[in-house]
Parts: C-alpha cells; sequence; structure tokens
C-alpha cells in the first residue's frame, strides 16, 4: 500500500498566519529603510544639481552678489530663476503664486507634527519650480552683509509626507556656496534643529554629512 502524507488544512492555516505576522512586523520596515535611503540619495542629488546650476551661473553673470538681489520679494526671487534656468533641467515652472499647486503643497508639518505656519504655495516673495529628477525647489533672497539666498528641496514635490526632516530639507547659499541648514554656518543648529521632537528645520545638514535618517527613531 502506498500512503501519502500532507498538511492538514489546520496546519496549513497556522502556518499562513506566522507568514503574516512576520510579514506585518517586516514589511513597514523595509519599506521605510527603502524610502529614507531614497530621500538621502535624491537630497544628495538635487543638492549637487543646484550646486552645479549656481556655478555655471556665476561663470555667466557674474558673483551672486553682483545680481541685485535687494529685499526678500518677487523681484529678488524672479531675479535668481533667470540666472538659474539656463542651467537647470526643469519639468514645471510655477513661478511665484503655485496657486494650482503643480509644484508644492499648501501645507506643511514639523518633524514633531505640528502644522508649519507658512504657505509656499501662494506666498509671492517665493519662486517655485520642480526639477526633471521630481524634487521641486523653491526659495527667497535678499541682499544682507553678503548675498544670501534660501533654498527648500522638497525631493518627492507634492507628494507626502510633506514635512521637514523627511521629504522637504532647507539650504542656504552664501559666499559661493550651498550650505545645507543645521551646519555651523546656517541659522539652524543641526543638535537643536533636527531631534524627534523639534521642527526638523536643521535636517539637511544630518542627512547629508550622516547619509541616513536615524534622527526619525530616535526618541527624546
Amino acid at each position: 500500500m502506498q500512503h501519502r502524507f500532507g498538511f492538514s488544512l489546520a496546519e496549513v492555516l497556522i502556518t499562513l498566519g506566522i507568514i503574516g505576522v512576520v510579514a506585518a512586523l517586516t514589511i513597514p520596515n523595509l519599506i521605510q529603510n527603502n524610502f529614507e535611503k531614497h530621500v538621502v540619495s535624491k537630497l544628495k542629488e538635487t543638492q549637487s544639481i543646484l550646486a552645479q546650476a549656481f556655478k555655471l551661473s556665476e561663470e555667466e553673470y557674474g558673483e551672486v552678489e553682483s545680481w541685485e538681489l535687494v529685499a526678500w520679494n518677487e523681484n529678488s526671487a524672479a531675479q535668481v530663476m533667470n540666472n538659474l534656468k539656463p542651467f537647470l533641467k526643469i519639468a514645471l515652472d510655477c513661478g511665484l503664486d503655485d496657486t494650482n499647486g503643480k509644484c508644492i503643497p499648501s501645507t506643511y508639518f514639523s518633524l514633531n507634527g505640528n502644522k508649519y505656519h507658512i504657505d509656499y504655495k501662494t506666498s509671492t516673495s517665493y519662486y517655485k519650480i520642480s526639477l526633471l529628477n521630481g524634487s521641486s525647489i523653491w526659495w527667497r533672497a535678499a541682499a544682507e552683509n553678503d548675498a544670501l539666498i534660501y533654498l527648500w528641496i522638497d525631493i518627492n514635490g507634492v507628494k507626502p509626507p510633506n514635512t521637514f526632516g523627511k521629504d522637504l530639507f532647507m539650504f542656504m547659499y552664501s559666499n559661493g556656496t550651498i550650505y545645507p541648514n543645521g551646519s555651523p554656518a546656517s541659522s539652524h543648529d543641526a543638535k537643536t534643529y533636527c531631534t524627534y521632537q523639534s521642527e526638523g528645520f536643521g535636517c539637511a545638514y544630518y542627512v547629508i554629512t550622516q547619509g541616513n535618517m536615524n534622527y526619525l527613531h530616535t526618541k527624546k
């Protein structure tokens, strides 16, 4: 006589249940890790694109200090666009008023979960564009002691999470260099402004220098 061996229905259901529990525990972590690696890579790429554009623009139009960036207004923001545009691969030029929300959303959040109070989308002192690599960038500019341009990079445009320190990061252009916010030369120190309970304004420096986003997993 031939004997055939197999699993009972109960055994199959138990096995499937175990697989489901393991998947529920591991898949979210894998997705998050993949997202963080993507953010690090895209942020470094976009910073490099901007640095190259500024370098080429200064070779063509002179140093930023000579660009007549006189105030935090639409004229200064538009002047930066005029000089950078030939050296950027732009997918969308949303201009000074992105009312339709093609480049950036109307609402952003701080890393600590609070709603951020500035509507970058409709404020006309900010110029907004989206690059072919999927990042959205906007800036405002003025002339203080040195020419100063604040830049915001959202690595995935209007897509969520729309949060400082997760997909939105700040940079500053001054004295021929793009500084990630959070660096010693910037306005927000990473030790204070890139913690789990902070606004997240200084996380660009952490991401660029550390190559990870471990601050998201360190609760203080």
